[in-house]
Parts: structure tokens; sequence; C-alpha cells
């Protein structure tokens, strides 16, 4: 009986690497509520080892991860050829559930295409960020991607340009993809009374495409009070700022479900990436009614209207400082910008209403399996 629905992680991707980040409560709470509301259980197929205590409490949920005779210390991607190799052998019995299969992100799709075709598995190429329409590809980058939007059964992206770019570009049936905005729980991620001590809160990996360098030069000149939340590469360079600026403080790591007092401390919230998806971190301060600075590059600015619901601004530190120094100088302003970013999410980002819209996207996959009724597919 096809009874399950498994999400395939990224290669080299794992619970434990979820849980380290913070992203682990957040991650599953999405796919819990996915589970609901087509009645499906979960499945999870890991690339760590050991992962079966993340999935406590969560009923019916099960991994499957990678065995450990597969060595650590080979390169990974020979680790993960040799685990997409005999994983149709250990894990047969779990593969003949799966009635949906679904990536996290597009990485995962050549994986996904094989069991498609070892067990008759529907499979969904779901992608949080698709870069593709953004910068170009060669020739085997393109064939690879015209194969798997072809051969899949449901494309689902965060964007309305990436859901354009690949309409247009691999002809795809427009009934196969829709675009629904990352979900954001709208009751944990709220305004609230905290006073504010911050000024200037950023949360993000730390690395080159969120435009590390453009931070550090805004804290190198700010006398602003600035809030940096997260880890990665480039963290050295933010902690050093920290040694010899008492305005900046760094914390590396807090679990989503923490966030929102840290939003809430906060005068407004900055993302002055490269290039983005569907921010996660933007929509959440948002949700919170913060006035968000974001740099006018795709996807930040799909998601801010100028002056109305955040401000975006060009790659510049300046622009940077003067766009901060607005806010701050005209807080009813501010105050204004975020009630109208608060809205904007309500409409556009609310999680049970994208759980339900995505159950029903899935709905000619799940012919033979009747969806549960509306109002028992999402609880609070």
């Amino acid at each position: 009986m096809k009874d399950s629905l498994l999400l395939i992680m990224t290669p080299n991707m794992s619970l434990a690497q979820w849980d380290k980040t913070g992203l682990l409560s957040r991650e599953l709470d999405i796919y819990q509520k996915i589970c609901a509301a087509t009645g499906l259980r979960l499945i999870v197929y890991s690339y760590g080892r050991n992962e079966k205590s993340f999935l406590t409490g969560i009923e019916g949920a099960s991994v499957l991860e990678m065995p450990g005779w597969i060595p650590k210390g080979i390169p990974f991607s020979v680790q993960n050829l040799l685990y997409h190799l005999v994983s149709p052998v250990l894990f047969f019995r779990s593969f003949k559930r799966i009635k949906i299969a679904k990536t996290n992100q597009y990485a995962a799709s050549a994986f996904g295409l094989l069991i498609k075709v070892l067990f008759n598995i529907q499979l969904v190429i779901r992608m949080g960020y698709y870069h593709s329409h953004l910068k170009p590809r060669g020739r085997l980058w393109r064939f690879m991607e015209k194969i798997a939007f072809s051969y899949c059964d449901r494309i689902l992206v965060t964007s309305k340009s990436a859901e354009r770019f690949i309409k247009e570009e691999y002809h795809i049936d427009p009934n196969k993809i829709t675009t629904i905005h990352n979900s954001i729980d709208l009751e944990l991620f709220k305004p609230d009374n905290t006073p504010k001590q911050v000024d200037v809160l950023f949360v993000g990996r730390l690395e080159k495409v969120k435009n590390i360098r453009l931070l550090t030069d805004f804290l190198k000149k700010t006398s602003c009070s600035v809030l940096v939340i997260g880890d990665g590469s480039l963290s050295g360079e933010i902690e050093a700022i920290t040694h010899t600026k008492d305005n900046i403080k760094w914390i590396k790591r807090v679990d989503n479900k923490a966030l929102p007092q840290y939003y809430n401390l906060a005068r407004m919230y900055i993302l002055i990436s490269e290039y983005e998806g569907n921010p996660k971190s933007l929509l959440e301060a948002m949700s919170c009614g913060l006035p968000c600075i974001g740099t006018n590059v795709p996807g930040i600015a799909e998601c801010i209207s100028q002056d109305y619901t955040g401000l975006l601004i060009g790659q510049h530190v300046n622009v940077l400082a003067s766009a901060v120094n607005r806010l701050l100088s005209n807080p009813l302003k501010a105050q204004k910008i975020g009630e109208n970013a608060r809205e904007w999410i309500i409409a556009s980002c609310n999680m049970q209403q994208n759980m339900l819209q995505e159950a029903e996207f899935y709905k000619p996959l799940l012919a033979d399996s009747p969806l549960p009724e509306n109002k028992m597919l999402i609880q609070n």
C-alpha cells in the first residue's frame, strides 16, 4: 500500500545539519502539515547517519539514513553515489510504500527520478531557490534540467520569475508547475510589544552569496547598534569586528522557533544578498512587522514593494547606510512600512493557506488516495 510522502533531502544534507543551523523545527513543521493535508505519513531520505532521534515525537515518521559502512573519509560525491546505488535495495520496502516523493531542493532531483522509475513513484521537484533564470547555464546543465522537468510529475517553485522561466525555456505544461511562496507561521512570527534594543538586525548564512563584504563594510562604519545572527565560512570577518566595536553583536546560532524574540528586538531588518530565491529570513522579519531593507535583486525584489513593504537599494555601503538612517529618522514611516509588510505576508505566505494550496496541487497525484476533509487538514 502506497501511504507515504518521501522527503528527499539535498545531497550532503542531514537532519543533524538542520538542527545545527536551527532549521530543524521549521522544516519538520512544514512537512508535518503537508502530511496532515494529504493523509500521508512522512519518510525522510537523509544523507546523515544516526538520525532517528531527530524525528522523536512525530507520529508515524521515519528516516532512511546513510549506512555506516560507507566510509566518511572518501569524497562526498563518492559517498553519495554509493548511497544512491544501494538505496533501492536497502530501502526496498520503504520505497514500495511511497506515493509521492518530494525534493527539498533541485539538487535531489536525479535520485528522485531514479526511484520514480524503479518504484513507480510520483515525483515533485521542489525548489526553494532556483538560479538558472538569473545566470547563464551550460548546455549540459540545461539538458539535465529539461530531463528533470519533463519527466517529473509536478514542479513547485517559490518565485513567479522562476515559474515563468521554466515554462518558457523548457515548454512545460502550465498545469504542471506552480508558485507557492515559502510558508510562515503567522502565530509564531508576529509583532509584539517588546521594547526595541537593536537598531539593525541581520539573520543569515555568513557566505559570499549573502554579500558579507557589504555587510562588513557597513558594520565598520556604522554607529548604529547591530545584531548579526548566523554562521558560515566568513564568520571570522564578523567576529573580528565585534572585538573592536561594542555596538556590533554576533550570535552564531538561534533555533528558528526562538527567532521571533530577536526580530521583535530590532527596529529594522536588512538582507543585502547578491541574489535570493524566496528568502525565509526576510519573510519572517516582515511577518514580525519589521521595516526591511533589501538589495534590489531577484527574489528580494519580489517580496519588497519600494517604500510600501520595504526599501530596495543598490549594493553600495553608502546607499545602505542612507537607507538605515532614513528609517531611524522617520519612525512613523518605518512603522507603517512594517505594518504593510505584515499584511503582505498574511496574504502571500500564510502557512495554513499554502499547505492547502499545495495539497490541492497534488490532488491529481492522489487520485486513489482521497484527501482528508478540509476542516482536518491543518491543525494549529
